[in-house]
């Protein structure tokens, strides 16, 4: 535990050193202003029509969901990456951390970075823009935000951001360069966006569970029920959305560390 707390005080004082830290600190910030001011203006300046504005403020609302967790994983399997590439994970391996406590320790830290980030970016926006992200949904007009309980708030932050270990090791693990694995990283982008289709009417019954393979839908489809006060027969309860994808997610992060390590051949 001793080499956990000098590592964690390592990683304090290199905080603003950090590329992987300086974006983790200042995402969920830049995030908030663009969603809860920017984004709601141009839509009132791009006069598409009242239906069409709260439509894409919906859209838009899940997209931010969605893509919390993903890029706190993206940007750790880059810092991974860079690890490899300056072949310090050799040095890791000789030392008494090891690769495992090392990418454990790396996970960990981002997962609290990441619940953080969720946080102010859901919390701000519900204390903030809870006027403003009013829409139209099925001739409903519905305050997204003011449905969505603090606690709510809470378990979202908490399950969302156990997507990081996974998309991490699988960038880490299968790219054989940063160049390699920015190219992943879009690619995992688009996927992590199939889940918003569960605002179509096609996916708000048992064909919902279709896009549960992608583990960013099960917390994401719990808040957006929440939010649009959803109440179809399919649904399942907020907590049990929430109990599915936190152990799916945990399943997925500990296969993926564990072809992380047999991939670099070192422990």
């Amino acid at each position: 535990m001793r080499k956990y707390w000098k590592l964690l005080q390592y990683e304090m004082k290199t905080i603003l050193k950090e590329p992987m830290n300086i974006f983790m600190l200042v995402y969920p910030v830049m995030m908030l202003a663009i969603c809860a001011y920017l984004l709601p203006a141009i839509l009132d300046a791009v006069d598409a029509g009242e239906n069409g504005s709260t439509i894409t403020l919906l859209i838009g609302f899940a997209l931010i969901l969605a893509l919390g967790g993903f890029l706190m994983g993206a940007v750790l399997g880059f810092s991974l990456l860079d690890n490899k590439d300056e072949n310090t994970l050799i040095n890791i391996a000789a030392s008494p951390i090891r690769v495992s406590g090392y990418a454990t320790f790396k996970i960990a830290y981002s997962i609290f970075l990441s619940i953080l980030a969720n946080l102010i970016l859901l919390g701000g926006l519900k204390a903030l823009a809870s006027d403003v992200y009013t829409v139209t949904y099925y001739t409903v007009t519905i305050r997204l935000l003011d449905s969505i309980s603090w606690w709510d708030v809470v378990w979202f932050s908490l399950v969302s951001s156990l997507f990081v270990p996974a998309i991490a090791m699988v960038i880490a693990s299968v790219a054989k360069n940063k160049i390699e694995g920015f190219a992943f990283m879009k690619m995992g982008g688009l996927v992590v966006f199939i889940p918003v289709l569960s605002l179509l009417p096609a996916f708000q019954d048992w064909k919902q569970y279709l896009l549960g393979i992608i583990p960013i839908f099960w917390p994401l489809k719990a808040v957006l029920n929440e939010a649009l006060m959803f109440n179809n027969p399919s649904d399942a309860p907020f907590w049990l959305y929430m109990v599915v994808g936190a152990v799916y997610t945990i399943l997925l992060g500990a296969l993926a560390l564990r072809g992380f390590l047999k991939k670099i051949n070192v422990r």
